[in-house]
């Protein structure tokens, strides 16, 4: 990809990890986007890629369950090559250095086995800048 250039991926929330296609190179700069009125949904809240907070005490005792327990539900994360010990936040909007060269991997953060549940997607925008 060129600077200027973007190219799109659908990330769907039933998907324990969406393998985008979109190649990374490391130590260059991308801004990742998805739209703010976007929603999927966790079995019956909808919410955009930025995920929702705990509403209810079922929800606040299994946060530390989520594949990333500190970002809220159903938040956009991101990988490279499906590297779980290296994820990041995008939600909606994300500027993002490479750290490895690599496909970009995205999921909805959710309990692992919960993925049953979800539904809908995102359309995610990788657009590099540097």
């Amino acid at each position: 990809m060129n600077i200027g250039e973007s190219v799109s991926a659908v990330v769907l929330a039933k998907e324990k990890w969406n393998n985008t296609g979109i190649s990374l190179i490391a130590n260059q700069e991308y801004h990742l986007t998805a739209s703010a009125n976007e929603k999927w949904v966790d079995w019956f809240i909808s919410c955009n890629a930025n995920g929702f907070p705990s509403s209810n005490p079922i929800l606040k005792y299994t946060e530390g369950f989520r594949r990333v327990p500190e970002q809220n539900w159903f938040a956009l994360i991101g990988a490279i090559d499906f590297d779980s010990g290296n994820l990041f936040k995008i939600g909606t909007d994300k500027i993002l250095q490479a750290t490895q060269s690599g496909i970009l991997t995205c999921f909805a953060n959710d309990i692992p086995f919960m993925y049953w549940n979800n539904k809908g997607s995102i359309q995610l925008v990788v657009t590099r800048i540097k």
